[in-house]
């Protein structure tokens, strides 16, 4: 099957499977039930999780006040890095297209297909900490939360904490700034503390090939892009520092022995011998592009994955748009200190930062093409 039939298959399956849940939901009316169908929108309310947010928010009570404190700077500071690396990519796109980063919509079976399994697992947990973090607060600042549930967006796993529109209304500016930084200040740490543990627990165990230069010896010695070094001349090298600084003590000319672990698994013994470098003739080198090289396993892509959509989503989400907890942000603090105007302004900024992330993901495609991860 081709890709274009097999991407209507999957378009034409996911729709019946949700004609049929959406049918199901109006015929036993399960909203009653606290079970809500509507067009590719799954829901489920509960009100049984306030308990729990109303347990974990006197459980913290006496830190509380000092961490939303914290999470208050930090959503700041992540609404501030947002606007500037949007901004400054917009700029490097018309200025300097090399430098460019891509952005683009993380939309499952389209731009999200490799890593689907790893991108599923990562929304679970971090809208479970983003939401957690919004309810804890929202009780802790008397704030009363109506419901709180899980939800499917299409096939995106959710979750939601949905306070009081009354109680939210009335409560002081600080109070309510304090619910809305909560959550991607959460995520923003949930997702350091996932690159601590990739830092501790996944070394480098070798020297991985990025790129070989063409005719020079490891290209004349059959290295490729993806093969390993794990020793020069009998001495391990677990990572690029060590091996540079094996290499720096190596002649122009002399014969070398390297240990190389291919992609396959197996690994061998090969002789080189060493040329000058370009830049300089008495430096030896051997032709290649040197990284650290780290094993990959589930655990570590799951960590990886983890640490990059949460920080990647609490960045966007205090991105000045509206409905976006960066939107809503904004809109108190100018309704508290514009009033009249505060809807007006809202919708200005948000639009002009809607622009910049359009733009932002129009060029990316243009540049780099349709993108999958």
């Amino acid at each position: 099957m081709n890709p274009v039939n097999q991407l209507m298959t999957y378009f034409l399956i996911f729709f019946l499977v949700w004609t049929i849940f959406y049918l199901i939901g109006k015929k036993f009316n399960l909203k009653k039930h606290g079970i809500e169908i509507k067009p590719f929108i799954l829901i489920l309310r509960t009100k049984k999780v306030n308990q729990i947010l109303e347990v974990a928010a006197k459980k913290t009570e006496k830190i509380l006040p000092v961490l939303t404190n914290i999470s208050l700077t930090l959503s700041v500071g992540l609404m501030v890095f947002g606007s500037f690396i949007l901004t400054k990519n917009l700029f490097l796109f018309f200025c300097e297209v090399k430098k460019a980063a891509p952005i683009f919509p993380a939309i499952p079976l389209i731009t999200v297909k490799e890593s689907l399994p790893y991108f599923l697992i990562s929304v679970i947990v971090l809208v479970f900490i983003h939401e957690f973090a919004h309810g804890i607060v929202a009780r802790h600042e008397k704030i009363k939360v109506k419901s709180a549930g899980v939800m499917l967006l299409a096939i995106i796993p959710g979750g939601f904490v949905e306070p009081d529109e009354e109680s939210f209304k009335k409560a002081e500016i600080g109070k309510k700034l304090k619910v809305l930084a909560a959550g991607s200040s959460a995520n923003l740490v949930f997702g350091l503390i996932m690159i601590l543990l990739l830092v501790i627990f996944f070394q480098p165990t070798g020297v991985l090939i990025h790129g070989v230069v063409e005719g020079s010896p490891a290209a004349k010695a059959g290295l490729k892009t993806g093969d390993v070094i794990l020793s020069v001349n009998g001495t391990l090298t677990p990572n690029l520092e060590v091996f540079e600084k094996i290499m720096s003590k190596v002649q122009v000319n002399e014969t070398v022995l390297l240990k190389v672990m291919f992609e396959n698994g197996s690994s061998t013994i090969l002789k080189l011998k060493t040329i000058g470098a370009p830049e300089n003739k008495s430096r030896a080198i051997i032709g290649i592009y040197p990284l650290d090289y780290i094993k990959i396993t589930p655990v570590y892509l799951t960590i990886f994955w983890i640490q990059l959509w949460s920080i990647s989503i609490a960045i966007i989400n205090m991105v000045p748009i509206y409905p976006l907890d960066g939107g809503s942000f904004v809109y108190y603090l100018l309704e508290k200190y514009v009033n009249k105007h505060a809807k007006v302004l809202t919708g200005v900024i948000s639009a002009f930062f809607l622009g910049l992330l359009t733009l932002n993901i129009a060029f990316t495609f243009t540049v780099f093409g349709f993108i999958s991860i």
